[in-house]
């Protein structure tokens, strides 16, 4: 009786666990996920080429840029990309302080709110 619970656990497990194996195999270059979408970036190409570029993002196994002269939307095979450099990011700092002061306020609000609101005896 245990072993059939034991096989149904496994099953179980496994099913949960394919959609994550199965993405993770997939093998990729560390910029695809590293690269801020909106990022200014010159991109090398296996062929030698070489320009700048807005990196749009990941469509399936291509690579969407917006190329910065002539002004026009491609994407290319992401195996064909031999390098990527960032030029200008996005700053996420900037957001990150914003977000941090935003909590900062909201708890302390809440707090002298609270304060201001309870009866005093």
């Amino acid at each position: 009786m245990k072993a059939r619970w034991i096989r149904k656990l496994a099953v179980v497990v496994m099913v949960t666990v394919m959609p994550d194996v199965t993405f993770a195999a997939q093998r990729q270059p560390r910029w695809v996920k590293k690269i801020d979408a909106g990022s200014t970036v010159n991109v090398t190409m296996k062929t030698g080429e070489s320009f700048e570029a807005v990196w749009m993002g990941r469509d399936g196994d291509r690579a969407v840029f917006q190329r910065l002269d002539p002004d026009e939307a491609f994407s290319v095979p992401i195996d064909s990309v031999r390098g990527l450099r960032t030029i200008r990011g996005r700053s996420a700092t900037r957001a990150n302080a914003y977000g941090a002061l935003g909590a900062a306020a909201g708890f302390w609000g809440a707090v002298l709110l609270l304060q201001f609101m309870l009866p005093r005896t």
